[in-house]
């Protein structure tokens, strides 16, 4: 018997493929071609991006000198939307780009222009890093927008972000421009809250999908009754979410709406609508 496994086995090694160190060696330098052609093409993307919108963007390793702020870091392991691809590593600087290409396009021209002021002199900075950790909370973020540097930075995590926290990223930029120019902007907001309403951190640490899902009337979602400007920030996500139907049956969520749309005018025109 072990006279005919070992005949087997030689056999099964006759018929295994041998990789040679050459083919090995090509093999290693088609991956580094393929993220060498990915970054370059974002790159280009982002290079068009910085020409058309008057904006600065940073990929991957161009962030890691971009300043951050006591309560989040930078990291270099990607969490993204599906495990499937955390597994394989199958997250692309030229999708995310493009992403946010898209995003912007809905915006109307000389809009990002308008972020340059005495506050952030360079104006508005987006950042693609590997990975955003939350040093309170010890977990990956999708986004977060921070003043330094001379700009509004917008940082999104490669492979963390959707459409919406794009959106939900440029109004906390926005939020810091209008401020500048009039830090009590939204000092009546807490008026278009329920009667005693407070907002919580604890509500950030909500089952994901209560955080997702609309609360009553007044709310967009859970996350929104975190703090006030994630109440702003998610009720503008609501909006490139829903359509005018969903806001009819909202009219204390849609009064919080009108103000932000009137609100921005001023600094950046006719930004929001509701069609």
């Amino acid at each position: 018997m072990k006279k005919i496994l070992s005949v087997l086995l030689v056999l099964l090694i006759i018929h295994l493929p041998i990789i040679s160190i050459a083919e090995q060696s090509s093999a290693v330098t088609e991956d580094k071609l393929s993220v060498d052609t990915d970054f370059d093409t974002a790159r280009a993307i982002a290079n068009y991006m910085e020409t058309h919108y008057d904006i600065t963007v940073l990929i991957g390793p161009e962030c890691e000198n971009a300043s951050v702020q006591e309560w989040f870091t930078l990291g270099s392991n990607p969490r993204g939307r599906s495990p499937f691809l955390n597994m394989l590593g199958g997250h692309s600087y030229m999708d995310e780009i493009q992403m946010i290409d898209d995003a912007f396009s809905v915006y109307p021209p000389e809009f990002f222009s308008k972020f340059k002021c005495t506050e952030a002199p360079k104006g508005l900075r987006i950042l693609l890093p590997l990975q955003i950790l939350d040093t309170n909370y010890n977990n990956s973020v999708a986004g977060v927008t921070t003043i330094d540097d001379g700009y509004y930075n917008v940082f999104l995590a490669v492979g963390m972000f959707v459409n919406l926290n794009i959106h939900h990223e440029i109004w906390h930029a926005m939020e810091y421009r209008i401020t500048a120019d009039n830090p009590h902007a939204f000092d009546e907001w807490s008026a278009l809250n329920p009667d005693e309403f407070e907002y919580l951190e604890e509500h950030f640490n909500q089952d994901p999908w209560e955080q997702a899902e609309a609360q009553e009337d007044w709310f967009a979602r859970g996350y929104s009754k975190v703090a006030d400007y994630e109440d702003r920030a998610t009720t503008i996500e609501a909006l490139f979410r829903h359509d005018p139907d969903w806001w009819s049956t909202r009219p204390h969520l849609q009064k919080k709406l009108d103000f932000l749309i009137e609100i921005t005018e001023p600094i950046f025109g006719k930004v929001y609508s509701y069609e």
